[in-house]
C-alpha cells in the first residue's frame, strides 16, 4: 500500500539507487527529514525490489523507513514506461517533486548495444516519464547524472559546461553512449523541461575515510597496478587522471539543486588537482614496494604488437583505461564555483595522500591483495 506523502514534503523519485553513486544519494537525502523517497529497483533473482531496497537501507540502519518515508518500485530502466503499470505511474505523476536519474552502465568495458540500452535509452524513456510528470503532475526539476567525460577522454580538449563538443573522442561505449544520453537531456532542456546537468568525473572513495561501496571504473585499474599484472603502461609521468570523492559530488550537487538559477545549467563535479602517474609510481615506491616495477613507454611510440601474448592480454584489459591515463581533458567549473560561492564545499584536494587513502580503503577490504 502507497502512503501519500504529507503537503509539506518532498517527494523524489530515484533510479540507480542500487549503484555506489545512487546508494550514497539515498542515504544523504533521508538526512533530510521531508523527504520522502520513490525508488526504482528491479527484481534480481530470488530477490524483489523490496529485498535489495531493505538490504541498502538496513547497511545505513534506515530499514525502518520502508514503506513509511520509502516507497519501492519494481521496475526496470530498459522497458517502456520502466515496466510501471498504470496505478503506480498515476501514484508518481501526482507526487513527485524531483526525477533523480542516476542509472547507468557504468563498465568502461560495457558492450555497445548494453550502453546504449541503458544509458542512453534509458535516459529517453526517463526523459519521456518527466514530460508526463511534468505536464500531468508536479515535477519541478529532473536531475541529470551525466559524466566529466562525454567529450572523450582521448583528446586534449577544455570542456565547457554548458556545451558539447560537435566532434567527441570516445575512448568507450559509456563516453559515447552518455553523450547521446546528454545530447537528449539537452534537447529536453530546450524543449522547455526543468532539468539540471550534473558531470562527475571518475567517482571513487570518501574523501575523508576512502570508503566506496562499490570498486568500479578506475579500480580495477588499481588491481592490476598492485597486483603485479600489470608490466608496461603507455602513459607518461606528467599526465594526469581525474578522480573525485563520492561526497563532494553529493554534497555539491545537493547544494547545486537547491538553487533555481540551476535549472538549465550543467555542472563539472571534478578535481582541479588531479593526481597524476608519477604520484601513482610514487605510491608504488614508498607503500608497494613488493610490486614488480611496470615499465613506462611513450603512448606516441607505443605498439601492442611489440608485447608478449601474455601482456597483450593485459593491455586488452588496460585498454578502456587509457584515454583517462593519457588524454588531456580539462575542464570548466565556472558555473560550479559560482554556485558553491558562500557554502563550505570546496573543490576537493586528490594528492597522493588522498590515492593511498583509497588505496588502503581497497587493500581493508580485501579488494586488494597484498603479501
Amino acid at each position: 500500500m502507497m502512503n501519500n506523502p504529507a503537503p509539506s514534503s518532498r517527494f523524489i523519485f530515484l533510479t540507480g539507487s542500487t549503484g555506489c553513486l545512487g546508494k550514497e544519494l539515498l542515504r544523504r537525502l533521508l538526512a533530510s527529514p521531508e523527504v520522502k523517497l520513490g525508488l526504482l529497483i528491479r527484481r534480481k533473482g530470488r530477490h524483489s525490489c523490496w529485498d535489495r531496497a531493505r538490504k541498502i537501507l538496513a547497511a545505513f540502519e534506515l530499514d525502518y523507513l520502508l514503506g513509511t518515508r520509502v516507497e519501492v518500485f519494481d521496475g526496470d530502466i530498459t522497458m517502456p514506461d520502466f515496466g510501471l503499470d498504470q496505478e503506480e505511474l498515476d501514484f508518481l505523476r501526482r507526487r513527485t517533486d524531483e526525477f533523480y536519474h542516476v542509472a547507468a552502465l557504468t563498465a568502461l568495458n560495457g558492450s555497445e548495444e548494453d550502453c546504449r540500452e541503458i544509458n542512453t535509452e534509458g535516459s529517453r524513456r526517463a526523459l519521456q516519464m518527466a514530460w508526463d510528470f511534468r505536464n500531468h503532475g508536479r515535477l519541478n526539476r529532473f536531475v541529470y547524472y551525466s559524466t566529466a567525460f562525454v567529450a572523450g577522454s582521448l583528446q586534449t580538449y577544455k570542456a565547457l559546461e554548458d556545451s558539447l563538443p560537435e566532434q567527441p573522442a570516445h575512448a568507450n561505449f559509456y563516453e559515447s553512449s552518455k553523450y547521446q544520453a546528454e545530447l537528449l537531456v539537452r534537447q529536453a532542456i530546450s524543449a522547455g523541461l526543468p532539468c539540471t546537468i550534473f558531470r562527475p568525473s571518475i567517482v571513487v572513495g570518501n574523501s575523508q575515510t576512502g570508503e566506496v561501496s562499490e570498486f568500479n571504473v578506475i579500480y580495477p585499474f588499481m588491481r592490476l597496478f598492485v597486483h603485479g599484472v600489470l608490466s608496461t603502461l603507455p602513459s607518461r609521468l606528467e599526465h594526469s587522471f581525474n578522480i573525485v570523492p563520492i561526497d563532494y559530488v553529493i554534497e555539491a550537487s545537493l547544494a547545486i539543486v537547491r538553487i533555481p538559477q540551476s535549472i538549465g545549467k550543467t555542472f563539472h563535479l571534478v578535481t582541479e588537482t588531479p593526481p597524476s602517474v608519477a604520484d601513482l609510481f610514487r605510491l608504488r615506491e614508498s607503500d608497494y614496494s613488493f610490486v614488480p616495477p611496470v615499465r613506462l613507454v611513450d603512448p606516441d611510440h607505443f605498439r601492442k604488437e611489440g608485447l608478449s601474448a601474455d601482456e597483450q592480454l593485459v593491455f586488452e584489459m588496460l585498454q578502456p583505461y587509457l584515454g583517462y591515463l593519457n588524454g588531456e581533458l580539462s575542464f570548466d567549473t565556472t558555473n560550479t564555483r559560482n554556485a558553491l560561492e558562500g557554502t563550505r564545499i570546496t573543490p576537493p584536494k586528490t594528492d597522493q595522500v588522498f590515492l593511498k587513502r583509497l588505496f588502503q580503503y581497497a587493500v581493508e577490504t580485501g579488494y586488494l591483495v597484498v603479501k
